[in-house]
């Protein structure tokens, strides 16, 4: 049952990815506007004070006039990148190569823009002293097309700076997407974790219910009412308090065990003289957290196999240590060696035990079980201890 939950849980979590990606990755393949619009001024501030400095460097002619008209064409590229960042922030191919491939053909246009600028400040508006020259020999070579063949020129050298540019935003949005699917893919591990744990969870209630009604059947088959009405009450106790605790909530270990009194008096009404509970758990470890009813299935099982079949006393004892770190609980049970051996169980007590633990804590926990020394039963668990409130 665990191993179909599992892929079953899996699987709705796929399900739900594909069916919800066309809504979410072009909003998750977009840049925080603050990153987009900073890395734009950046690289044309950087651009301006590479191309000044070394003017000034290797004593370029009339560098501060250049300077001036330089920064009237940062200003146009810096609008002219700012225009390619609305475009590629509406237009979010699915690909990285189609994203890639409408960033690259969308700068076209705008080099080309950008280079017009470039042509009317240094030739038109405020021409450097070389200007009329170099009008002169296009003019020469390319008559009536000299204007388009320097746009054309300015657009293939622009182009680069402008292409960078764009691939480093999509390369940004890739990463942004990534981390995004990441955090979702998270979130959907999670939800299937939570949800095999309830799942877990609900399999105690049934499992306690029939060893429970067995026992008030035994006594209403004995015809010893008084007993089967204080385990009706009792039964109602015990339900009433792990019915209204979250499946997923950790408790602490003292509050585990007084969940475990109430199961406890149940069985104490059937077994008045046989059954016989020991605790030894130091006081630094009873705000220690636990999942709630982890110990249930164990308490069960004990009494079930212990308890039952003899006509003598049976000592249950939980023993509560820290070890390395972890939280060790031990609980071992007396097994009269001259009693009727039970029925053989379905193991789904203590499976349950272990799987919920590896669920929720992985290989840092886990669950061992087997004869004891003194020829008795041994059940050895073991967590993280945490010794903070418990959520």
């Amino acid at each position: 049952m665990n191993m179909t939950f599992r892929n079953d849980a899996l699987r709705d979590q796929r399900a739900k990815m594909l069916a919800a990606a066309p809504d979410w990755r072009a909003s998750d393949a977009r840049v925080n506007p603050r990153v987009a619009i900073g890395s734009i001024i950046a690289m044309w501030l950087l651009y301006f004070l590479i191309t000044t400095g070394l003017g000034l460097l290797t004593g370029v002619p009339e560098q501060w006039p250049s300077a001036a008209r330089r920064g009237l064409v940062v200003v146009a590229g810096i609008l002219c990148t700012f225009v390619l960042y609305q475009l590629l922030q509406r237009a979010q191919p699915q690909s990285f190569g189609a994203r890639l491939a409408a960033a690259l053909g969308a700068a076209v246009p705008l080099v080309i823009v950008y280079a017009s600028v470039n042509l009317l400040v240094f030739y038109y508006w405020f021409p450097v002293s070389e200007a009329a020259k170099i009008i002169e020999e296009m003019q020469a070579k390319y008559p009536g097309a000299w204007e388009t063949v320097l746009i054309l020129d300015s657009s293939i050298r622009w182009y680069f700076f402008f292409a960078v540019w764009a691939a480093l935003y999509v390369a940004f949005g890739y990463a942004s997407e990534m981390q995004a699917v990441e955090r979702r893919a998270n979130h959907f591990r999670l939800e299937a974790k939570n949800a095999q744990l309830r799942a877990l969870h609900y399999q105690v209630n049934p499992h306690f219910l029939f060893n429970t009604l067995n026992s008030l059947s035994a006594l209403v088959m004995r015809g010893s009412k008084s007993e089967a009405e204080t385990m009706i009450m009792n039964l109602s106790s015990f339900l009433r308090s792990s019915l209204a605790i979250d499946p997923e909530q950790l408790v602490s270990l003292d509050e585990e065990i007084a969940l475990q009194r109430l199961y406890l008096d149940i069985e104490q009404t059937r077994f008045p003289d046989r059954l016989q509970v020991e605790v030894t758990m130091p006081d630094e470890l009873k705000n220690a957290c636990v999942p709630v009813l982890i110990l249930q299935p164990i308490i069960e099982n004990a009494i079930k196999y212990g308890v039952a079949p003899t006509k003598g006393k049976i000592a249950i004892r939980l023993h509560a240590s820290a070890e390395y770190g972890l939280l060790v609980l031990r609980i071992d049970n007396d097994i009269d060696a001259n009693a009727p051996a039970p029925a053989s169980g379905t193991g789904l007590g203590l499976g349950n035990v272990r799987e919920r633990l590896l669920t929720r804590y992985g290989p840092t926990a886990g669950c061992e079980w087997g004869p004891s020394d003194e020829g008795g039963f041994v059940v050895s668990l073991w967590l993280p201890l945490a010794r903070e409130t418990c959520p």
